[in-house]
């Protein structure tokens, strides 16, 4: 059986998040809607009940949610205390949390070092 991938919707069904299962949910939240694959291009893309559409963000909000999903793509890597660039992740993640009070926000995003 292959996992089961769901974009999580706000109230106004724009895709805020992507979550993957590996097994069905016995209840699948009413903001999610099942997707076919981690297609990170559907943050900030609204679901209309058959498709996607694009949605008119200020650069402000779509640089939290890239934010944000780094955020999570490397919750796990922080916390393994032997991996070789586990100071570089901690660091990251530092600058990912300033990074919106800073002058650079949102032109310049953190990179990894």
């Amino acid at each position: 059986m292959s996992n089961i991938i769901y974009a999580a919707l706000n109230s106004d069904t724009v895709c805020t998040g992507i979550t993957e299962y590996s097994q069905a949910l016995s209840t699948v939240p009413s903001h999610y809607v099942e997707i076919s694959s981690m297609d990170s291009s559907l943050i900030g893309k609204a679901w209309n009940g058959s498709a996607w559409t694009a949605v008119a963000v200020d650069a402000a909000v779509e640089a939290r949610v890239w934010r944000d999903l780094e955020l999570g793509l490397t919750d796990g890597v922080s916390g393994v205390a032997d991996h070789p660039k586990h100071d570089a992740y901690i660091a990251y993640r530092v600058a990912l949390r300033a990074w919106p009070s800073t002058g650079d926000f949102p032109a310049t995003r953190p990179v990894l070092g």
